[in-house]
């Protein structure tokens, strides 16, 4: 593929993936918001408690697969075949050891309910087959729109059936039941955007291939799914359903602008820096524009939502979640890091560093481990702290073997987020400044917001900051002129 037409795949793909999740998370956000109302605390607990389990599963179907075809430069019919056939067989697999999990998962943590959620997790983990190697076909061709439209129609559909069953007084089961209906309607829309199936044949010398790269990230993955669950794992069990559902919805909140901007950056660049994994000098440009770009958005986004905690939450889901405010404004500062660390992750896995991706994700959890074991006595509020320190670290380290790899580490990177880092936080400042001003929550959010939205863009006229015209010219040439 010529430089100047992967140019122009990545900045579309860019486009159309960052509008798909937009969105997405906006309409995930007005049912979210519906949900909180309806459901309680504990509610979202249950979920919680039993999250690990669904992902773990998942990753386990995956075996880091997906990825391995993905960075693979010509993948074969075969190859497709390959995972599609391994895909069913593990899908039915995981879903009859959750059967066999589910009783004990009820007893650890007292509550009798996780076994009939742990139930139908399984029916969806089977249901999983279905759709195998579709998504990776679509994102190795770079048809970003037709997925986003897959996804938003599919998001629609389990919002509507969600809401629904909520009203009707479902209970935990509005949150789980929508999910396994979400497999049938992404395998129909798959089918229909695509025409195309991967086969039945099975191949051993293609598995062996794939599964050698994909092995490493496969045991990467389920550390992090592990230890990222580790906290609602250690909370179910040490504190209440209730306490479990404030940090997760405070955890939810937090993560929604950073993982929206996040899973743009992993879903688009890891396929296009694949392509490119020989030359360096185009590895630099595209991570560097992305990090800057990423920065300039998530930065003041994050502190907004710091500053502005509070009324939002109980504008949004009423005071009944206000305990929850305290866990979202320290996450917060934890959050807005996920694109930058994505970044540099995606790049170990495009220049196909498995076995380092895997050390560092070692040794990164057991730094959360041990800043676990140490916040614990202290309460939920230190544990939050103690998940922010684990970031930076995590952020520490990650940048310093992007240096070795493209000579572009921690101070460098620096150089380039710090800019928007200061004016985030003077926006910031400026907003909690006038919010003092106001009692009404819905007056001192508005006028706030529009405050702190009018001394960001005059900082970036002022500073010269170029990601917005950047980005308005690639929405004008993809978007507007379509």
């Amino acid at each position: 593929m010529q430089q100047s037409d992967l140019k122009k795949k990545t900045v579309s793909g860019i486009i159309w993936k960052f509008m798909e999740k937009f969105s997405i998370q906006f309409l995930v956000f007005l049912q979210s918001i519906i949900m909180a109302r309806l459901l309680s605390p504990s509610d979202y607990g249950l979920v919680g408690m039993v999250a690990i389990l669904n992902g773990i599963c998942a990753i386990l179907v995956d075996s880091g697969l997906t990825n391995a075809i993905i960075r693979k430069k010509d993948p074969t019919k075969e190859d497709f075949s390959t995972i599609f056939i391994f895909n069913v067989g593990m899908n039915l697999l995981m879903a009859g050891l959750m059967v066999v999990c589910a009783p004990l998962f009820a007893t650890f943590y007292n509550q009798p309910t996780l076994k009939y959620i742990i139930f139908l997790f399984a029916l969806q983990s089977a249901s999983g087959s279905l759709l195998a190697v579709q998504g990776a076909k679509m994102t190795i061709d770079l048809r970003f729109k037709a997925l986003g439209l897959i996804n938003v129609i599919t998001t629609v559909m389990v919002g509507i059936i969600s809401v629904v069953l909520a009203f009707m007084g479902y209970g935990v089961y509005a949150l789980v039941i929508p999910n396994i209906v979400a497999m049938y309607i992404r395998f129909a829309l798959y089918y229909y955007y695509q025409h195309w199936f991967p086969g039945l044949a099975f191949s051993w010398k293609s598995f062996k291939e794939l599964f050698g790269y994909g092995s490493k990230m496969m045991v990467s993955n389920l550390i992090n799914c592990i230890f990222n669950n580790i906290y609602p794992i250690v909370i179910g069990k040490k504190f209440s359903p209730a306490d479990l559902g404030y940090y997760t919805r405070g955890q939810g909140y937090a993560a929604l602008p950073s993982s929206t901007v996040s899973d743009v950056i992993t879903n688009v660049t890891l396929p296009i820096l694949s392509k490119v994994q020989e030359d360096t000098a185009s590895l630099a440009s595209i991570y560097r524009r992305m990090l800057r770009v990423s920065a300039y958005v998530v930065f003041p986004v994050m502190v907004w939502l710091a500053v502005m905690a509070k009324p939002a939450v109980v504008l949004m889901i009423s005071s009944k979640w206000i305990p929850c405010v305290e866990y979202l404004q320290i996450l917060c500062f934890s959050m807005m890091w996920l694109p930058i660390i994505s970044l540099n992750q995606n790049l170990l896995q495009a220049k196909g560093f498995s076995n380092l991706y895997l050390r560092i994700t070692v040794f990164e959890k057991a730094l959360l481990v041990l800043v676990l074991v140490v916040t614990i006595p202290f309460g939920l509020r230190i544990m939050c702290f103690g998940s922010v320190v684990v970031t930076y670290l995590t952020l520490g380290i990650n940048t310093y073997y992007t240096g070795k790899i493209i000579n572009f580490g921690f101070f460098k990177q620096l150089k380039d987020f710090m800019p928007f880092l200061l004016a985030s936080i003077v926006m910031g400042g400026s907003m909690f400044l006038v919010s003092t001003l106001f009692v009404n929550y819905l007056v001192m959010l508005l006028v706030a917001s529009i405050v702190g939205l009018g001394v960001y863009l005059v900082e970036t006229k002022l500073f010269k900051f170029e990601e917005l015209g950047y980005i308005t010219n690639i929405v004008k040439e993809n978007v507007l002129k379509r």
